[in-house]
Order: C-alpha cells, then sequence, then structure tokens
C-alpha cells in the first residue's frame, strides 16, 4: 500500500506538537530569544547565581527543541516537498545566527574550572542532576580551544555540515521513480517489490532478474557515484579538520571519545568479526547447495529456502495483528513494559507505509517533551511485524529513560541505543518459532533468524572497517575517488566472506552511499554490532526469569558512562569471550537449518 492509501490514524499527525507551521516558527523565535539570554551572561559564568540561570535556560531551549526537531520530521515523508524544506532553511537561518554568539561557552566554563562548577551543582538540588554531564565535559576540556577559536568554527559549522543536506536531497529528494519488466509488465521498482525478487523469485530462472533489479534500485546511488564519493570526502576532510584543531591523537579516538570506547575495543570487534566470517560462509554454502546453483551470485543470497510459505507466517500481517503477535512475544517483561507499548504505538505516532520520495528504512526518535515517533515502510510480511517489535523497543527504552532520569540523563548514547530494540528481535524469534507447525516455516524463521543476526553483526562490522579504512587514507593524505572507494567497499566484503559468491571480483560496489550513516554519523555503524552483542546478555536475563536486568538498563538511560552502564548488566567489552554467546547461537542455528533441510 502507498502512504496516500492509508487510513489517517496510520500516518504521522503532529498538530499536538503545533496546528500549524506558524505556530512553530513562534517557537523557533522563542528559543532564539533564549539563547540571546545565555549570551547576555558571558563573562559571568563564574558567579553560581548566574550559572545557575545559564543551566535552566538551556533546559527551557533544549524542551522547545525537542518539540521543533520532531516536527521538522515530516520532511522525512516526502523529501520533495518544499514547504518543510522552507522551513528547514527557516529553522538553520534563525538558529544558527545566534549559535554563534554562544560559542564562548565551552571555553568560559573551562577557565571557571572543573572545581568551581561541580561545587555550584552539589549546592544546588534544582541542577544536581547535571553532575554526570559536566564530569564528561571536565574530561574532554582539553579539546576545547579558546573562544575565538570556538566562534571562529560556529560561524563556519554551517558551510561544513552542508555535506550532509548535500546527501539527503541526492540520496531522497532526487529519487526518480524507477521501472521494471516483470512477465512482459512494467511496474515501479518499490522496495516492496524489491524484496519480493530478492527473496521469493525463482532461484533458477530468475537470477537475471535479481541482478537487473539490484542494479535499477542502487542506480541512484551508482549514476551519482562521483558525487557521493566527493560528498563523503568532504565529511572526512571536515572532521578530520576539527580533529587536529581539538588535538585528538586520532580520527577514530575523535569519534569514540564521547562513548569512551577505545580504539583497541573497535580494532577488536573487527578482528572477532572478521575471524568468525567462516559463519557467514557456511551458511551461504548451505544456500548455494539447496538451490543447486552452478554460479551463486550475492544477488541471489537473500532468496528464502522456503517459498510460497503458508501457514501462520504466510499471512498478510495487517498493523493491529502485529500489535497483538509483539504484546504476546513481550510479556515476560511485564506489565509496565506493555503498558508502554500502547504508548508508542498509538495514533498518528508511526507512519507506516512507503512512498516513493519518502525516507527509506525505519528509525525510531524523540523523547523528553515529545513522546517517541517511528518511521516504517510497512510491506505486511512477518519482516515488518520484527521491525515494528524492534523499533517500539527503541520507543520504549526512551519512555524508561525519560521517566526515570532527568533532563539530558535520559539522552542514552547510540552504543547503548540498540541493545534494547535487538533483545526485542530475540523474544520476537523465541514466541514465533514455538508458535509455528510446520517445517517449512521453522525453516522461514531460522533462515531470517540467521540473516538478522549476521546482518547487525558481520555487516555492520564490514561497514565499519570500511569507514574506519576511508578516513585513514584521508587522514595518510591518500587519494580517494568512487573507484577507489567502491573497490575498498568490495575488497573489505570478501574479507567478511563474500568470496563465497560468483561475483566480478575486479568491479567496484558504488552501492556504499546507501549506507546513509556513513554520511550522517561516522563511526555509527559499529555500534549496531556491540549492542547486538550485550543484547544477548540481557536476553538470557529474561530467559532466566529475570527482566529486571532488562528494565534496570532501560531505567538507567544515559546517568553514568555507557560502559559503566554496560559492564553493570555484565558486559565488558575488553573480554574476547564477550562475543562467545552470540557466535555459538549462529552456529546452532545453522546446524538446526541444516537438520531442517536434511543437509
Amino acid at each position: 500500500m502507498k502512504r496516500n492509501n492509508a487510513k489517517p490514524e496510520y500516518k504521522w499527525d503532529f498538530s499536538h506538537l503545533y496546528k500549524n507551521h506558524a505556530e512553530w516558527e513562534k517557537d523557533v523565535d522563542a528559543v532564539v530569544e533564549i539563547f540571546k539570554k545565555i549570551a547576555d551572561l558571558k563573562g559571568n559564568l563564574h558567579k553560581e547565581e548566574i550559572f545557575i540561570k545559564y543551566c535552566l535556560l538551556n533546559k527551557e531551549a533544549e524542551e522547545k527543541l525537542e518539540k521543533i526537531a520532531v516536527y521538522t520530521r515530516m520532511s522525512d515523508i516526502d523529501t520533495t516537498n518544499l514547504e518543510y524544506q522552507k522551513l528547514f532553511s527557516i529553522y538553520t537561518n534563525k538558529i544558527n545566527d545566534v549559535l554563534t554568539s554562544l560559542s564562548f561557552t565551552q571555553s568560559e566554563l573551562k577557565e571557571v574550572g572543573k572545581d568551581k562548577i561541580m561545587s555550584f551543582i552539589k549546592n544546588n538540588k534544582e541542577i544536581s542532576h547535571l553532575e554526570y554531564p559536566y564530569r564528561s565535559f571536565f574530561k574532554r576540556t582539553k579539546h576545547v580551544l579558546s573562544e575565538k577559536a570556538e566562534l571562529l568554527i560556529s560561524k563556519l559549522s554551517r558551510t561544513l555540515s552542508a555535506n550532509d543536506s548535500l546527501y539527503d536531497t541526492l540520496a531522497y529528494a532526487d529519487n526518480k521513480k524507477v521501472m521494471i519488466e516483470i512477465d512482459g509488465k512494467e511496474e515501479e521498482l518499490t522496495i516492496t517489490l524489491y524484496k519480493k525478487i530478492m527473496e521469493n523469485s525463482d532461484p533458477i530462472k530468475d537470477q537475471e532478474l535479481r541482478k537487473k533489479a539490484a542494479s535499477l534500485f542502487s542506480k541512484q546511488y551508482t549514476s551519482h557515484k562521483h558525487t557521493f564519493a566527493e560528498i563523503y570526502k568532504n565529511i572526512i576532510v571536515s572532521a578530520l579538520e576539527d580533529q587536529k584543531l581539538r588535538g585528538y591523537n586520532d580520527i577514530v579516538n575523535y569519534f569514540l571519545e564521547s562513548d569512551e570506547v577505545s580504539n583497541d575495543i573497535l580494532e577488536s570487534l573487527i578482528d572477532a568479526g572478521q575471524k568468525n566470517s567462516d559463519l557467514f560462509v557456511k551458511f551461504n554454502e548451505i544456500v548455494k547447495k539447496h538451490f543447486k546453483f552452478k554460479k551463486f551470485y550475492s544477488t541471489d543470497r537473500s532468496l528464502k529456502l522456503t517459498q510460497n510459505i503458508k501457514g501462520f507466517l504466510g499471512k498478510k500481517f495487517e498493523i493491529e495483528d502485529a500489535k497483538k503477535i509483539i504484546k504476546e512475544a513481550l510479556k515476560p517483561l511485564g506489565n509496565e513494559y506493555l503498558s508502554y507499548l500502547d504508548i508508542a504505538w498509538q495514533k498518528n505516532r508511526i507512519d507506516y507505509f512507503e512512498d516513493t520520495n519518502k525516507r527509506s528504512g525505519a528509525y525510531s526518535t524523540g523523547g523528553g517533551t515529545v513522546d517517541p515517533i517511528i518511521l516504517m515502510n510497512w510491506d505486511y510480511t512477518i519482516q515488518s511485524v520484527n521491525t515494528l517489535a524492534h523499533e517500539v523497543g527503541h520507543s520504549v527504552h526512551t519512555m524508561y529513560a525519560d521517566k526515570y532520569n532527568k533532563g539530558p540523563l535520559a539522552n542514552y548514547p547510540i552504543i547503548l541505543a540498540e541493545v534494547a530494540s535487538t533483545v526485542n528481535e530475540h523474544l520476537m524469534f523465541d514466541y514465533l518459532i514455538k508458535k509455528v507447525e510446520t517445517k517449512e516455516e521453522k525453516i522461514y524463521l531460522i533462515q531470517n533468524r540467521i540473516e538478522d543476526i549476521m546482518a547487525t553483526f558481520f555487516r555492520q562490522i564490514h561497514f565499519a572497517k570500511f569507514e574506519y579504512q576511508a578516513f585513514k587514507k584521508i587522514e595518510n593524505k591518500e587519494h580517494i575517488d568512487s573507484d577507489i572507494l567502491g573497490n575498498l567497499f568490495k575488497d573489505i566484503a570478501n574479507d567478511f566472506g563474500y568470496s563465497v559468491f560468483d561475483d566480478d571480483k575486479k568491479k567496484p560496489t558504488y552501492g556504499w552511499p546507501r549506507i546513509s550513516h556513513f554520511f550522517h554519523s561516522p563511526f555509527y555503524v559499529y555500534k549496531y554490532a556491540t549492542c547486538i552483542v550485550a543484547s544477548f546478555k540481557l536476553y538470557e536475563d529474561v530467559q532466566n526469569n529475570k527482566p529486571e536486568t532488562l528494565i534496570e538498563f532501560l531505567k538507567q538511560g544515559g546517568r553514568k558512562e555507557p560502559l559503566e552502564i554496560l559492564k553493570s548488566i555484565g558486559i565488558d567489552y575488553t573480554d574476547k569471550k564477550v562475543y562467545e554467546p552470540l557466535l555459538n547461537e549462529l552456529k546452532t542455528l545453522i546446524k538446526d537449518l541444516e537438520k531442517l533441510l536434511g543437509a
């Protein structure tokens, strides 16, 4: 179903935030005025009463900005909508102009010093919750520059961040309908049709169709490969310049420091993924053998081992059916958790259905003064049900964090963000594998489970190694272009088991720009892998009738160092044994799949 045909309750409606754009703009103006008041405090943050005022003004601005930001997410529904492009332009013009006047704050707070600031916080209950954020701030003050330098960087920030919006314009707003011929009929190659071709087409007869579909689906990226490469290079160069100005040891440390993750942990993760990629190879060899392929291409890897599946999994999953299934699966987490689900998917908070210029994929965002919202691209399959379970995991995590923490302590970092949502995936699998009755359905579920774990672990580590090496190339003053990046992505894929496919080994891969995190959030993707590792520990606790471990994790939000939060639930990434539960689960699943297939 296309979005414009969906029921109103299955579309975003943010009128509870602002009745119209004019109201929204009033709040933008209000934030500008708050920022001006903060700017007037310059030179006086060493005074206790002024520092308290500064903190309270920041809180007031942040609460308004939460609403403002969620409202502008409507642009993801139609990235060609000039009305929302105008709103974004209004926002950036007004906010950025005044933000430069606030560039003094970090350098002035650094000058006031940790001891005095922490005493202000300790002496005042109204701001006592800021102890951890300021403790973290003072750990990083060696990278805070002089007031003059911070002002200059602030003035340049709008230009430096332009690459992000260029990526979105090229990837989404300029996206054109792509048609493909199937059985003599021209059809639009939507996400839903693409998945159908890649998963359920005839294994042998439609090998070329799958290649063609993959080529057309990536056309938006391959046809602009030089532009995407240039945008990416500019993002790397901008980050490197900031890293050098701020005195970070290297570019990786620059991105990892906010999560207090060492380079060693990232390198250990990459090593663990690469060393165990034989599991990826073994699984794909099972697929190859099952379909009796003479030539086995990467475009064949998503084929379902049981097609035209009947029974419970073969049904068309309506949204309301999915909600009931998810509630049943997540019952072990308790009634409080289930009550948050009802808030997460109340009407108009989830935009379910796809459209030509709608942003792809799925996400959950919001929090603070605004209930979380979710974007999806529903296709009525069990995969969509699982995606919804994953995204509401984020939303519920956010609601727990908001309820049990004050202000910025509710803002959990990305390295924690994918843990709870992935636990939901584990519980969904447990529920479904017990629900189905036929061998075919079990094969289907186990295949999906293997693919999901591999996509979250091996594939994200593959992505992490790609950006790690791309950044290192620029750091070492090496030249990069579309072919160099394409070959780098392909070569690393082969390091992670893609050599099992009979693809052209000499041809660069130009579809890598589809990974928007490379452009918007460098060194984000590795966190998917660390999070699924952590999620297996919490999953084991739930299985052992200890859901309170997960609930306590959700309640902690971002109230202390992320690795300390993880250690409190038994996760230590410096111990190589941390990967064993995930790897053992994969080995068991692959064995189960072989037995079911009679391999």
